[in-house]
């Protein structure tokens, strides 16, 4: 438990189980392993009202000091000291930020949550790191809280009205619903930049939080406040105890949802265009105010539908020519047995896919058959490609096929008729991927989709250098 304690107050999650960790990513409570809004907002919460509450009490000081405006200095000081303490990501700054502005506001006499602030505090953020644009940290905070600023610019009154009214059967009711409706609105604007990362949409992700947030808004994190307290004086166990009982009642919703069926789908790839017409849609809906918004609408979708124009790659060459894949007419993926584990994740990661083992020699597997040792012929789309595994798998005749991928060096012979990546190319080139189509072959590598620029690498070989040096 102390290690699911660390990770809930400090967001470092190291020393937490992997299989708590991707329950966690599988039923969308992610955002509560990381120290943003919620745990600021109650962080500051608490100390705004413990410590005015404390200060009313000695009247000397409540009727000759403005209590309040000392109250938010001193929330501006802790905060800031747990922003340090938890390391300062990007949804931390963000929180703070925005946390921050609401108490500095309370000192002039202007509190008012607003799109502004978010602006502001977006401005900040990109000002101290300006690559945390492209990072997902910053798109899926920022989404998240631009767009629960719009619902509540747009119809917080009448919420407010629907949810906080009546009863207090009817009020309780009411919190579960604005929960219910936050969590969705916030999975709507994060869901775009999750499917472009992690390539997966989580079907039951408002489930899981509307049970999982008001437990640790209401028990888990204030007891946490509380340990945080008592730490100084060695009774933080009085705390960590109860706040305990929430983590895992916490964890067993995680892990409940994260094993319902169907709850996590895997998403066609989302290109970089897409994600930005839904980015630029997303803030055209939001940011304006007239019936003009709902244009953007118009972004989203076409954004999104670029998803359907995208199609994974059939043959993979990357890891300096040790991960070899071919695409088999289910989705799925065969991998060479050179392949290492790291390289193996990022490509179901990218794709969703499932792994499959490569065919052993004289043998065949859906649309490869690997006829001989080291050599495997693979079809698709009206395109025929040898596959080399090994030197035995050489040499090719250049008219038998359409291109050569290899896991050797493969030579010039063919080069000049035909497609040819091997080892070499993706020492050079990074990452290559291959797409067949009636019409031809398709190859895009990493280091060149990146441009030639300082800090892409383009290695040369000690003979090139040798050269380049004699003729100098």
């Amino acid at each position: 438990m102390k290690y699911n304690v660390s990770t809930l107050l400090t967001g470092k999650r190291g020393t937490m189980a992997e299989e708590v960790k991707e329950a966690f990513r599988q039923s969308g409570l992610s955002h509560l392993l990381a120290i943003a809004g919620l745990h600021l907002g109650l962080v500051g919460g608490f100390v705004f009202f413990a410590v005015r509450g404390g200060l009313a009490l000695i009247p000397w000081l409540a009727l000759r000091y403005p209590i309040k405006k000392i109250t938010a200095v001193v929330t501006l000081i802790v905060l800031f000291c747990y922003l340090m303490i938890s390391g300062a990501a990007i949804p931390t700054q963000r929180a703070f930020i925005m946390t921050g502005i609401v108490f500095a506001a309370i000192l002039i006499d202007r509190l008012r949550l607003s799109m502004r602030i978010c602006a502001l505090a977006a401005l900040v953020v990109l000002l101290l790191d300006p690559a945390s644009l492209v990072g997902v940290s910053f798109q899926m905070s920022f989404g998240a809280v631009v767009a629960l600023i719009a619902v509540y610019e747009t119809w917080g009154t009448r919420l407010a009205y629907l949810f906080h009214s009546g009863s207090f059967a009817k009020k309780v009711l009411g919190y579960l619903g604005a929960v219910a409706l936050t969590t969705l609105v916030a999975t709507v604007g994060t869901e775009p930049f999750a499917i472009y990362h992690f390539h997966h949409l989580v079907l039951y992700s408002p489930l899981a939080n509307v049970i999982a947030v008001p437990i640790s808004a209401m028990w888990t994190l204030p007891w946490g406040v509380i340990a945080c307290l008592l730490m100084p004086f060695g009774l933080e166990k009085l705390a960590l105890v109860p706040m305990g009982w929430g983590i895992d009642v916490t964890i067993a919703v995680a892990q409940w949802v994260a094993a319902l069926p169907g709850n996590v789908w895997s998403m066609p790839r989302l290109p970089t265009l897409g994600v930005v017409l839904v980015a630029l849609g997303g803030c055209w809906v939001c940011l304006w105010q007239g019936k003009w918004r709902w244009w953007g609408t118009i972004g989203i979708v076409a954004g999104m539908a670029a998803m359907l124009l995208t199609r994974p790659p059939d043959l993979i060459l990357a890891d300096f020519g040790r991960f070899l894949a071919a695409r088999m007419p289910d989705g799925n993926y065969l991998v060479a047995d050179t392949a290492e584990k790291l390289t193996r994740s990022f490509l179901v990661q990218e794709t969703g896919a499932s792994l499959l083992p490569w065919p052993a020699a004289a043998s065949s597997a859906g649309a490869l058959d690997c006829p001989a040792e080291g050599r495997c012929f693979y079809a698709a789309h009206a395109r025929r490609v040898a596959l080399v595994t090994g030197e035995a798998g050489l040499p090719v005749a250049c008219n038998t096929v359409d291109a050569i991928v290899a896991q050797v060096p493969a030579g010039f012979q063919c080069r000049s008729q035909i497609p040819v990546v091997d080892r070499i190319d993706s020492w050079r080139q990074g990452a290559i991927a291959l797409w067949l189509e009636p019409a031809g072959v398709t190859i895009e590598s990493t280091n060149a989709n990146r441009g030639d620029r300082p800090w892409v690498p383009h290695p040369v070989s000690a003979r090139e250098r040798a050269r380049a040096a004699e003729g100098k």
